[in-house]
């Protein structure tokens, strides 16, 4: 599962489950995972972009925990 995420903002709210969102971050790390025990440098282009979708997915995470205890 990708989510285009154009305002982290809007899909910090419902628009996804929170369990879609903990499935969306174990399926990347497990990409992350994966592409490094095939040998991808953790420089390599494309792990950078799986990490920066995971920082994209963990901030809404990060938002959503700040709005509960607000």
């Amino acid at each position: 599962m990708f989510l285009l995420v154009s305002r982290k903002e809007d899909y910090a709210r419902d628009d996804i489950s929170d369990e879609a969102l903990q499935n969306v971050i174990e399926n990347i790390l497990n990409q992350m995972e994966e592409a490094v025990q095939q040998g991808e440098s953790l420089t390599s282009e494309y792990v950078v972009q799986l990490s920066q979708r995971l920082d994209t997915y963990v901030l809404i995470a990060q938002i959503r925990k700040m709005r509960c205890v607000s």
